[in-house]
């Protein structure tokens, strides 16, 4: 039955893992505005620039399965770049500053390290980015009626 090797071909190849990147997390707060600020400095020496990169996500509490029971109050920020194992971060599940400049990547291709840096909102700004997000939802439903 050639079925099961169409199946087989669609597999992710195995990759040896080489262990954990070295990383350090830098606490900080902004000093104009406040915030709490959590930066990620992850190195990878070993890894293939010419084919890979640091990639992320979150993850919910609900997701994982390594902390259980799951507890609502924090998610992960997992970092994963081959040959690399990933990597999870246990960080407080609270509103994230997507602002410009307040929640950035870069991926240093010559030290071969991956930074992170992101801040939370306190309560004052979360209600106004939700203020601004109803806004401009109001706006694109406005439009889109506005069009035949």
């Amino acid at each position: 039955n050639n079925n099961n090797n169409t199946i087989n071909n669609n597999k992710r190849p195995t990759i040896l893992r080489i262990g954990r990147p070295a990383y350090q997390i830098y606490k900080s707060r902004d000093p104009d505005t406040d915030q709490r600020c959590l930066s990620f400095e992850l190195s990878y020496p070993e890894i293939d620039t010419r084919r890979h990169q640091p990639r992320y996500r979150f993850m919910s509490a609900f997701e994982q399965r390594v902390d259980t029971p799951a507890d609502r109050r924090y998610q992960y920020l997992l970092v994963a770049a081959d040959p690399y194992e990933t990597v999870a971060f246990k960080i407080p599940n609270e509103p994230i500053d997507k602002g410009e400049g307040r929640f950035v990547t870069h991926w240093d291709v010559e030290e071969k390290k991956f930074i992170l840096t992101l801040y939370y909102l306190d309560a004052k700004q979360e209600e106004q980015q939700q203020q601004q997000q109803e806004e401009k939802d109001k706006q694109n439903n406005n439009n889109n009626n506005n069009n035949p």
